[in-house]
């Protein structure tokens, strides 16, 4: 087991499950509500596997063997795919146009249009934490840096 070294990246992994979990955790409160669009359902899966990704990439820094398989170009193909997805998912919440921030009142807990920007705003937020980590991979796969910090990933060997 490799000592857990790129504590930034377990750090900024870590901040992104938990924005996951309250995306997708205000998204289905909305479904126990009964508002079944597709909107909505497309906003839980996001934050779902955000939520499972993220925790896996953050255990993933701490195993080197699972470092060499799941980093690389497969790091940042996942990335940029969940950057997608929360950009999609944020942008048609935006669209919807059913409540707005000045629509939440405070003094009312749990309420749907609370849910609804809750899961909104966290939304934008996942996206502005999986931009960095598409960039952070994508420059660690551009400089083929190791495991261990230095050297090439997949070091090719000298000729005879």
């Amino acid at each position: 087991m490799a000592s857990c070294w790129l504590a930034s990246k377990i750090v900024l992994r870590v901040v992104q499950a938990v924005f996951a979990l309250i995306t997708f955790a205000a998204s289905a409160y909305l479904q126990t509500k009964g508002f079944r669009e597709p909107r909505i359902n497309f906003m839980v899966f996001t934050g779902v596997t955000a939520w499972l990704l993220a925790m896996f990439y953050a255990a993933v820094s701490c195993s080197e063997g699972l470092q060499r398989t799941f980093w690389g170009i497969v790091e940042a193909v996942v990335n940029a795919a969940w950057t997608v997805f929360f950009l999609a998912a944020a942008g048609a919440y935006a669209a919807d146009g059913r409540c707005k921030p000045s629509d939440v009142d405070i003094t009312q807990p749990f309420t749907e249009c609370g849910a609804f920007v809750a899961s909104q705003a966290f939304a934008w937020l996942s996206l502005l934490l999986w931009l960095p980590s598409l960039f952070i991979s994508i420059v660690d796969t551009r400089r083929g840096e190791g495991v261990t910090g230095g050297g090439k990933r997949y070091p090719v060997s000298a000729p005879a």
